[in-house]
């Protein structure tokens, strides 16, 4: 693809690569998550190293409370959920690197309140695993639906399908950087997982199999 081809008008340059293979559907699963994996990387080190101080500061604060929640029994859920928004709106980042930080801190919130969530071993490697997570889902999953002719003509269900099959591995490398970012404190050494071999594939194959 020429540089500045754009074929979905609503991602960003770094993402119509990996969206156009996934319309084109000529290649494996492994090798489209390659491509996206790039794509995100670039956008991390570009817009979100600054964002990572900030999440493990909410991370800490969110160990602390739940720590001594589980001494006192009791804990002031509305007033944790505040002091997030303090700390976002504290935070040295763009607006909308924000609101990403606002939802990781209280999407992992949520989930202590309500009991899908009890380890508390390292809430800062968390809370920043959950903000690459929601730059995920906001600078590629919730944009691809946002176009009413997807590229070479393939319908919506298909090419949703496509990226829904690419999550888990997405996430589960997501995982891998959040630690080192967390270690770190920075983005600048991220670096993908080894390459998987390539495979050609027919038009007509399952690529969900």
């Amino acid at each position: 693809m020429p540089d500045g081809d754009i074929v979905h008008s609503k991602l960003s340059w770094r993402y119509q690569e990996p969206y156009r293979m996934l319309c084109e559907g000529k290649l494996d699963r492994n090798e489209y998550a390659w491509s996206l994996k790039k794509a995100f990387l670039q956008d991390i080190k570009k817009n979100y190293g600054p964002a990572v101080p900030h999440a493990k500061r909410i991370g800490e604060m969110l160990r602390r409370a739940m720590q001594n929640a589980a001494k006192n029994s009791s804990v002031n859920w509305a007033s944790l959920s505040m002091e997030i928004d303090r700390q976002v709106r504290q935070a040295e980042v763009k607006h909308y690197v924000k609101e990403l930080l606002r939802c990781a801190g209280k999407g992992l919130l949520h989930e202590f309140r309500y009991n899908q969530r009890v380890d508390t071993s390292n809430l800062p490697e968390a809370i920043v695993e959950r903000l690459f997570q929601e730059v995920y889902k906001a600078k590629f999953e919730q944009r691809i639906p946002l176009t009413s002719n997807h590229h070479a003509g393939v319908d919506n269900v298909t090419v949703t399908e496509r990226v829904e099959a690419l999550r888990p591995d997405m996430f589960a490398e997501m995982s891998k950087w959040a630690k080192k970012t967390t270690t770190d404190e920075d983005v600048k050494n991220l670096r993908r997982s080894s390459r998987e071999k390539v495979k050609e594939i027919d038009l007509d194959e399952d690529l969900l199999s």
